[in-house]
């Protein structure tokens, strides 16, 4: 059973996993399927708005497609998150990489 198959099927009992939703995003890009990763981590982040991996991850497909406003956007919400979760490595990341795109 392909990686994809197995986490929807672990998502069918357990929907409500953000791991699971996130890693469902994961397997989406790294097989190129990058209009099905954007909407699950934005539905990751809709439903989850604290999990901040995902607007991290969001916001660099954003990037890699050139819509630097975009990627910008979320990944300050992801700081914001990533603060209040209290993840200061994620906060470092996320910092690191919006001065990268010159924001």
């Amino acid at each position: 059973m392909a990686r994809k198959d197995k986490l929807l099927a672990m998502l069918e009992s357990d929907p409500d996993d953000p791991f699971l939703n996130y890693a469902l995003g994961q397997e989406f890009l790294s097989s190129g399927e990058r209009a099905d990763a954007i909407t699950q981590f934005e539905s990751v982040i809709e439903r989850f708005p604290n999990y901040h991996a995902a607007h991290f991850q969001l916001g660099q497909v954003f990037a890699e497609d050139g819509e630097t406003t975009k990627a910008t956007e979320v990944v300050k919400a992801g700081i914001v998150a990533a603060t209040e979760a209290g993840d200061q490595h994620a906060v470092s990341e996320m910092t690191g990489f919006l001065e990268m795109l010159g924001d």
